[in-house]
């Protein structure tokens, strides 16, 4: 039986001139504990109990200036409703669905609707190394308004861009000098370790003899470095995906910017990336010093002893 409001009125009457809660329940086809919770909460408030109304929870109200709020997140950040919805709800604890936030990109032309929105079947598994400079992606992309060929060497672990550049030509000597200057302004914290490019010749001497053996300048570097240089699988660009999902920014957003420099600034050191510490509104400059503590840390143990 559900109770009404005079019901629980009638409850508390009942228990005052001393009835059992069993006779009670009996009475109203409730349980025993119903009678007692009623009860309790009389008891320790002096007011009759208030059911809750049956419906959905009132709309939120939404601030007045909340769009302009979102389009002033928007144009620091660059964010997508997923990451503007979370800004709001740590910085300001205002909650409104994602839908919300997205109905106002798109007022803005700031989104794309997405109509063929597909679930994803597997689970996400994410692939990355556990400290800064263990690991770098390279790879060129052409950018059509521009004109320009581009390159980065980008961090694995900490999606940090260490070197770019954007150039008239996609060419192994510009992709040499790229590498080096990241090998040489982080050497003193550690060498980098691997490389992973995909087959692009300027990487790799895709024509090579029986014995496999082939002279490229790019591999010379690596060896003489003592980078490892890890291939890609052939039309498998997952295994560069990171770089990947870095072209799409660039691509998305560099335009926005009067330099490289600017757009490279910005996304280190300003727009949070969602695929690190995002509770801590991490950045890869941040990411890239924390995920390199324990090796700042082991340098100067070393340093100590000797």
């Amino acid at each position: 039986m559900k109770l009404t409001q005079d019901n629980i009125i009638s409850i508390i009457k009942r228990k005052n001139k001393g009835l059992s809660s069993r006779l009670i329940a009996r009475q109203y086809k409730v349980s025993t504990r119903r009678i007692e919770q009623i009860w309790k909460v009389y008891k320790n408030t002096g007011e009759v109990p208030e059911l809750k109304k049956i419906g959905r929870k009132p709309y939120q109200v939404i601030p007045r200036d909340m769009e302009k709020r979102i389009l002033k997140v928007h144009e620091k950040y660059k964010m997508g409703a997923t990451l503007i919805a979370k800004y709001f709800r740590d910085k300001f604890n205002i909650r409104l669905g994602h839908s919300y936030y997205h109905m106002i990109l798109l007022k803005h032309n700031l989104a794309i609707p997405n109509q063929n929105k597909q679930k994803r079947r597997k689970p996400w598994i994410r692939y990355e190394r556990l400290h800064s400079l263990t690991a770098v992606h390279m790879d060129w992309h052409y950018n059509s308004i521009l004109n320009k060929w581009v390159c980065v060497v980008l961090d694995d672990a900490s999606r940090k861009v260490l070197s770019y550049g954007e150039f008239d030509n996609a060419t192994t000597k510009n992709s040499i000098k790229l590498l080096d200057e990241a090998y040489e302004k982080y050497k003193h914290i550690k060498p980098i370790e691997q490389v992973i490019t995909d087959h692009g010749p300027q990487f790799y001497a895709n024509k090579r003899n029986k014995k496999g053996e082939a002279i490229h300048q790019f591999e010379l570097y690596c060896k003489n470095k003592g980078i490892k240089l890890i291939l890609c699988k052939y039309k498998h660009p997952q295994t560069n995906g990171k770089l990947e999902k870095w072209f799409h920014t660039y691509q998305k957003h560099r335009h926005k910017f009067t330099s490289f420099d600017n757009f490279i600034k910005w996304y280190n050191e300003v727009r949070p990336h969602m695929s690190l510490n995002i509770d801590e509104w991490e950045t890869p400059e941040k990411a890239f010093w924390r995920k390199a503590q324990d090796i700042i840390l082991g340098n100067f143990l070393k340093w100590t002893e000797s």
